[in-house]
């Protein structure tokens, strides 16, 4: 695509965003049914239009992408975790180019004066026609023989040190299923106003900076997600050489601000999962959170492997932290690489490379070895955790082969585990 139709695609994208996002608010969700929230809408990639909704507890998105002259768009909708695709598979869509991904009908005529339908009711229509027959499938019925199974009284608390909405957070399922409560802290401004309104009972936010305790300044980028009180090394953002990447950590204000540690926090439960993302400034939450951490049973901080912020602390050093907490690195959830421009990234074959690892989120358990002397309960919130946040049921079963030795589950808990997908 040139430079021009790039462009042209990437201002019918926000246009389009705009639109969807005015008749959405309008007509709101509410006929979809108590268990469907629109998450938000928001171009991608300049030219991609995605809608995230949130149905039974599970995150599903539409993705509006254009051709190259912009006068047709597709709607593809995927599903957020593996585990959702079966649902969204027996819908009987045709699949598109990726196997999470299905096409919503035939391509739609970008609006003109002669059409009654703008763009955007035809796609809103679109997605609510597909988000009406997941609504009426429901959950799967093995989410509740599981759930019963495990006998959980207690939600699952979830900590979330740097809350900023920018994108579904990995515990979204546990919370859409009302089986955890949040307790999340986001000290910039405009992101923590993005979290209020939220369920009460089931989610409070704090607008506190959480690592070692004094006076910083957190500088507020262009980017709302490399805020940090680390300064951008810019170095590494001409190495990488991505003027989206460049504009984005463009300072745009600081505040002076006090830090907590995690273990001065008032009032703080004791917490099954620890989710953080506060860009270079995880080591000193992890260091000044030790009595705090000591029963968590995970903690899924996002990681670096490449300096973007000036002296900020490595994965090495945030792993070390971990493991002398008694933590152990489970996996990864996701990498995140970016291409490194040269003079042939206009040619195909080098194009689409992305061979810098810059970031990701990891997963760390409480040391599993020692899974014999986990208590009933912090196991049944393992096999939670792995089933619904981080997608390992080889884990769940060990899990549920350990609540089968103590007689806490029938073995048929762990066959009908294995034999079915589930949502």
């Amino acid at each position: 695509m040139s430079a021009a139709q790039t462009a042209a695609t990437a201002a019918a994208a926000e246009t389009l965003c705009s639109e969807v996002s005015r008749l959405a608010a309008e007509h709101g969700d509410g006929s979809l049914g108590s268990r469907v929230d629109l998450h938000r809408v928001w171009v991608f990639r300049d030219r991609v239009v995605v809608l995230d909704y949130l149905v039974h507890g599970g995150a599903v998105a539409f993705d509006v992408i254009p051709d190259e002259g912009g006068d047709e768009w597709r709607l593809v909708v995927h599903a957020r975790h593996s585990v959702d695709r079966p649902q969204v598979a027996a819908l009987g869509l045709p699949p598109a180019a990726r196997p999470d991904r299905f096409r919503v009908g035939s391509p739609i005529r970008a609006a003109d004066d002669t059409q009654r339908a703008s763009l955007a009711d035809v796609v809103l229509s679109r997605c609510r026609g597909v988000l009406d027959k997941l609504t009426a499938v429901g959950p799967a019925p093995q989410t509740s023989r599981l759930l019963d199974a495990l006998g959980v009284s207690d939600p699952l608390v979830v900590v979330d040190v740097g809350a900023n909405p920018l994108e579904l957070p990995a515990y979204t399922r546990l919370l859409g299923m009302g089986v955890c409560r949040v307790v999340g802290f986001e000290p910039q401004p405009e992101a923590f106003a993005r979290l209020q309104g939220r369920d009460p009972q089931r989610e409070q936010y704090f607008p506190h900076a959480i690592g070692s305790p004094g006076q910083h300044q957190l500088r507020i980028y262009e980017g709302s997600g490399f805020a940090s009180t680390f300064a951008i090394d810019e170095t590494s953002i001409d190495f990488i050489a991505n003027e989206r990447w460049r504009d984005g950590t463009r300072l745009r204000e600081t505040i002076d601000l006090e830090l907590t540690a995690l273990d001065d926090v008032p009032d703080l439960p004791a917490f099954d999962l620890l989710k953080i993302d506060v860009q270079g400034g995880e080591l000193a939450v992890f260091e000044s959170g030790r009595r705090s951490l000591s029963s968590a049973l995970c903690v899924i901080p996002e990681v670096s492997f490449f300096p973007l912020y000036d002296g900020a602390p490595s994965f090495a050093d945030v792993h070390q932290e971990l493991v002398a907490q008694g933590f152990a690195l489970h996996k990864f959830m996701f990498q995140k690489s970016v291409h490194l421009h040269g003079s042939q990234s206009g040619e195909e074959s080098v194009r689409a490379s992305r061979s810098q690892l810059v970031d990701g989120d990891a997963v760390y358990l409480r040391d599993l070895r020692g899974l014999a002397d986990f208590s009933s309960v912090q196991v049944a919130k393992l096999v939670l955790l792995a089933t619904y946040v981080f997608d390992s049921p080889d884990l769940a079963v060990r899990g549920l082969d350990e609540l089968v030795r103590r007689g806490e589950v029938s073995k048929k808990v762990v066959k009908q585990y294995v034999g079915q997908r589930y949502v």
